[in-house]
């Protein structure tokens, strides 16, 4: 959030157009989850605006298993056992994956209806064993009335971005301006 306030204090970066401060939070798998929690947090931050979310295979998951995870667990280089390793490591002590940090629209999760949360582009890659739980996240901004853009890669892997030669490298790019344009 500090660095949120500093962009917004600074009136150079400033939108010659609109006197925005043109801000998109991205991350992928774990920095897709912080972002994630960002944009809530300066949604209820007066004076800080951010204007999109760009979310890569976000890493969220909860205690049940989904059909992904049981499916391409250790195929694509990842498996369910590291997965359960970083939200043990990450989440408070005796805290379960149901935790909001992990789970966002969960059970003890709370509502982002009526907030003023940015436009959100979410990338999922078909084969990654957490796709079930990004494609709830989507459901889950729709049913609070978030605008949402859902690019699905079917055939893609985690990471695929790294191999700037191939098709859904080029189809991510050329979403992404898109969503920034919009």
């Amino acid at each position: 959030m500090a660095a949120l306030k500093w962009v917004h204090s600074r009136s150079w970066l400033r939108s010659g157009k609109d006197s925005k401060v043109h801000v998109y939070l991205a991350g992928d798998s774990s920095g897709g989850n912080i972002a994630h929690h960002v944009a809530v947090r300066a949604a209820e931050e007066p004076g800080v605006e951010v204007l999109g979310n760009i979310l890569l295979h976000p890493l969220f998951g909860g205690q049940e298993r989904t059909e992904s995870e049981r499916k391409l667990d250790g195929k694509y280089f990842v498996r369910i056992q590291d997965r359960d390793w970083y939200w043990r490591a990450y989440l408070p002590e005796g805290e379960d994956r149901d935790h909001p940090a992990c789970n966002v629209f969960g059970p003890r999760s709370r509502s982002l209806e009526g907030l003023n949360f940015p436009k959100s582009l979410i990338v999922v890659a078909g084969l990654d064993l957490l796709k079930d739980w990004q494609l709830r996240y989507v459901e889950g901004l729709k049913k609070s009335g978030q605008e949402v853009t859902l690019l699905y890669l079917e055939k893609a892997t985690i990471g695929f971005y790294f191999l700037p030669n191939n098709d859904h490298f080029h189809c991510l790019m050329d979403e992404m301006t898109s969503f920034i344009h919009s």
